[in-house]
């Protein structure tokens, strides 16, 4: 199901989302909405997209955080929210582990630099941020697209498949391990 649907279909907690992010969700989160485990989402707001993204991506522990300690008030099953400035390269080292980030939180470009930097060494798909309203972030890695306000970074997906019909030298046999 497109986002758009569950955007729509949402009764809970208010959300505010550009409509034209719709279609950037889809193309870039979609292939990962039955298989990601955890995703991140900075700056949680009112809570409602994290309630969105619980659905969106059925089988993943959501994890929200924000500087604002009313937020802790949002977690519910499979909503985690942790308290902490996406300034902080500990506080966000401390998380863990991602398959998809999120970053809507203070939309200050030295922020998302900072944020990018600390998580997507430990993002296993796709970092997306969102309203870059001035001008785009610096970043390095992986394969970046550019839309109006989002940038979404991708981890470059390699596809190996079929019977090798020779010995495989080192790197193909890591190759196979890694991506097979």
């Amino acid at each position: 199901m497109r986002f758009e649907n569950y955007f729509n279909l949402h009764a809970g907690r208010q959300v505010d989302k550009w409509r034209h992010y719709f279609p950037i969700y889809d193309r870039h989160l979609g292939p990962f909405q039955a298989t990601a485990q955890r995703v991140l989402e900075i700056g949680i707001d009112h809570g409602g997209s994290l309630q969105i993204w619980k659905r969106f991506f059925p089988v993943a522990e959501i994890v929200g955080v924000d500087i604002d300690p009313r937020c802790k008030a949002y977690e519910e099953d499979r909503i985690k929210v942790e308290i902490g400035s996406q300034d902080n390269r500990e506080f966000l080292l401390s998380l863990g582990e991602f398959d998809i980030v999120i970053d809507d939180g203070s939309h200050q470009i030295r922020d998302q630099e900072l944020s990018f930097a600390s998580l997507w060494p430990r993002t296993k798909s796709v970092y997306l941020i969102e309203d870059c309203h001035g001008s785009y972030p610096s970043l390095g890695g992986g394969l970046r697209y550019e839309y109006p306000w989002v940038v979404a970074v991708e981890r470059p997906q390699r596809i190996i498949k079929g019977a090798p019909s020779r010995d495989l030298r080192e790197d193909e046999i890591e190759a196979r391990k890694a991506y097979a």
